[in-house]
């Protein structure tokens, strides 16, 4: 597993090679077209030919999505109920929520901060699945959320909640909006307002869940649920709906708990 370090630096620049990974321009930050989603340029899809068994096939780059060890997303064990995790936001976040043809994604504007266990990390974006990618002893969620965060080096920490049908959230309203508006739409996020208020949870080294499925991501899924109003689910999963990866095997890796 990664280990949190004692101390990072402060965030300048996400380089050039998390740059390349997002397929974005020369911007100082991730453009965010997919810096957890692959090349936009590139065809892939969640069925058909072009779905997640056929995804290795369909470019050179995107081998790993058929012969990486270490892939994302993972059946989860039970829940623990350890400690909290160690995550300080920085507020609300301006950005601007899109579809980008296989999610609907809020790329934040730069400066967005979250310190996560020591670590100062840049939020870059984040973005739904539904349902959940990521299941618990086999079973999934609604649908599933992941804050996507880099640090200088261009290394990915994706914070996973899960999401189930229940009362209406007033926390992701500023989202859902952004998927029911077509274009591009100005949003503010709360990070720490759309995270459940108990944070226990699940580390393990994973990946991308998308092409180029690159490894190398700390995962950071919490244990305890969010809830969205039945009207929530249905605009975003008006916009996608099905865009899941299966899960994929553990193999020789542990699952970490958020023990006290």
């Amino acid at each position: 597993m990664h280990r949190f370090p004692r101390s990072a630096p402060s965030l300048v620049a996400v380089p050039a090679a998390l740059l390349l990974l997002a397929g974005c321009s020369s911007s100082s930050q991730p453009d965010v077209a997919d810096a957890h989603g692959g090349d936009p340029g590139s065809s892939w899809s969640y069925t058909g030919d072009e779905g997640p068994s056929h995804w290795g096939a369909l470019a050179s780059e995107y081998g790993t999505c058929s012969s990486g060890e270490g892939q994302s997303p993972i059946d989860l064990p039970a829940p623990k109920r350890g400690a909290a995790l160690d995550l300080q936001a920085s507020g609300s976040v301006e950005g601007i929520t899109a579809d980008n043809g296989h999610t609907v994604q809020f790329t934040a504007a730069d400066g967005a901060r979250t310190r996560i266990g020591g670590d100062d990390l840049h939020l870059v974006q984040l973005h739904f699945h539904a349902g959940s990618e990521h299941t618990v002893e086999g079973e999934a969620a609604d649908a599933e959320f992941h804050f996507v965060h880099a640090d200088e080096g261009g290394a990915l920490t994706v914070v996973g909640v899960l999401a189930d049908r229940g009362a209406h959230n007033p926390a992701y309203d500023s989202f859902v909006a952004g998927a029911t508006a077509g274009a591009g739409r100005e949003s503010t996020v709360d990070l720490d307002a759309m995270l459940p208020e108990a944070r226990s949870h699940y580390r393990y080294d994973g990946s991308l869940t998308t092409p180029p499925c690159s490894e190398g991501v700390r995962w950071i899924v919490l244990e305890d649920r969010i809830e969205l109003g039945a009207d929530q689910l249905a605009d975003l999963e008006a916009a996608h709906v099905e865009n899941v990866r299966p899960v994929q095997p553990l193999g020789d890796r542990t699952v970490d708990h958020s023990l006290a």
